[in-house]
Parts: structure tokens; sequence; C-alpha cells
């Protein structure tokens, strides 16, 4: 059995409302068929990584890299070991560390130094290298304490779009849209300003990853049973939506995660 090493770890206070969690992965992608399947999370990731190299499609990603939040999944391979340290932002986090238009990063796989100082990350990079979890960790916060300025214009925004992402069934795009005091346009163009996405997408990849997450943790789960939970009126556009974001039906993934079946 290859070895994977994979620990999360949560932020302190004041960076938990603009980063979901800090992330560290060690893992051997020897195996021809080895890859990782990124799906859409609404959220945004900020990766070091040492060992072999990292490609997205045909592009070989540096050893600072950053991925914006996806409309559907992307394959990223590698041949060899791997070690890496990730940030995962939520989906406004970016916001707090660099001020710009998150509709420009939508399914972006980039040169971290697109966004931060290079002579700074050049520092960074070989000193995460030589470093074990906790003192990761603890480079990773304190640099990006030295780029923290707190969203404060839209902080109100922030708010109901969290509602709106982390409780999907509760706060739904109308509701969110009232408790704002926007009009509905007006509503939807902050929101993609903020992350990248419409209200309406940014709630229903939020619904699609509790569901996927029902499935991971209970894959003897009633489909139907499932779909009911998490809003979806029929199997075919919970089977399009997974689709979109995993590549496979709820019923592949259903299956590969009970040992019927292979994920392609």
């Amino acid at each position: 059995m290859r070895r994977m090493r994979y620990e999360e770890r949560q932020p302190d206070e004041t960076l938990q409302r603009y980063i979901k969690c800090y992330w560290y992965l060690e893992r051997d992608y020897s195996a021809a068929e080895e890859e990782e399947t990124l799906w859409p999370d609404g959220c945004q990731e900020l990766i070091f990584h040492y060992g072999a190299d990292y490609s997205a499609g045909e592009q070989v990603m540096p050893r600072a890299f950053f991925i914006g939040a996806l409309s559907r999944y992307q394959p990223l391979t590698a041949e060899g070991a791997i070690r890496l340290f990730g940030v995962r932002l939520l989906p406004w986090g970016l916001r707090a560390f660099k001020e710009m238009d998150h509709r420009s990063l939508i399914d972006k796989f980039l040169p971290l130094t697109d966004l931060f100082p290079e002579q700074e990350l050049a520092e960074l990079v070989p000193q995460l290298a030589e470093a074990d979890l906790d003192e990761g960790i603890a480079l990773l916060t304190a640099y990006l304490y030295r780029h923290f300025q707190p969203e404060t214009k839209h902080a109100a925004m922030i708010n109901i779009l969290s509602k709106l992402y982390r409780t999907p069934m509760e706060q739904d795009v109308p509701i969110s849209v009232v408790e704002s005091g926007y009009s509905q346009r007006h509503f939807e163009r902050i929101c993609s300003e903020l992350v990248g996405m419409s209200p309406k997408r940014l709630n229903a990849v939020s619904r699609f990853n509790l569901a996927r997450l029902q499935i991971f943790f209970n894959p003897t789960i009633d489909i139907a049973s499932c779909m009911g939970q998490f809003g979806y009126h029929d199997y075919a556009h919970f089977s399009k939506e997974f689709k979109r974001c995993l590549g496979v039906t709820p019923t592949v993934y259903k299956k590969w995660l009970l040992g019927l079946g292979v994920v392609r």
C-alpha cells in the first residue's frame, strides 16, 4: 500500500473568517493511473509543493501556485512522491490578502507570483521545504498576516454569503437578497466580484458538496434519500450536477466507495 498522509488544521479565530483550513499532504503518485481529481467547492487554494511536479493539463506548475474557484472538475497529475502545504481560502477569502475581482480567477491555475511579491515567495518557498507541519503552518500564518487587510467595505455581504455557503438548505438566494437590502441585480454583481460566481452557483456548489460528503461517509445510503435531503428533485438533475463537479454520476461514485467499481 502506498503511503499517504493528509492533515488539516484550523487557522486562528481572526483568520477563520477568510481561511477554511491549512492542509498538509504527503503522497506517492507512482502508479500510472493515480491523479488528483479537483472538484468545485467554492474555495481557492494556495499550494506549495515539493518533490515531483504537479501538472494541470499540459501546464507544469511552479513550486508555489494558486488554484481559483472551479466551475467543474479538473485533473491534477504527478509522477512520484510529493509533499505539500496548502491554504484553503473560503470563497471570499482572497479579498483579505489581495483586493481584486475574483471573476478573473475562475478555473485558473496561476503561479503564486502573479498574486504576491516574487521576492517574498523566493524566501518562503525554501523555508517551507525544510519545515515540519507545525513550523510550516506558523510560516504560512506569519506570511498571510503580512498581507492581511480584512474586508470592511463588504463585511455585511460576506456575513450573508457565509450563510448562503455554509447552510445552503436554510439560506437560499431569495432570502439572502432580502437580507442584504440590495436589488437582486446588485446583490448578484457584488457576489460575483467577491467569490467569482453567481450566488445561485455558490449555493449549488455547497449543496453538491454536502451531498457528496453524505455519500462519502455513508456509501450505503439510498440515492433517492440523499437527493431529497439536499433539494434535488430528480435523478437527472442530481446526476448532471455530479458529472459536472466530479466527472461521474452519484451511482458510479457510490459503487467506487463500496469497492464495486472504478472512477474514470
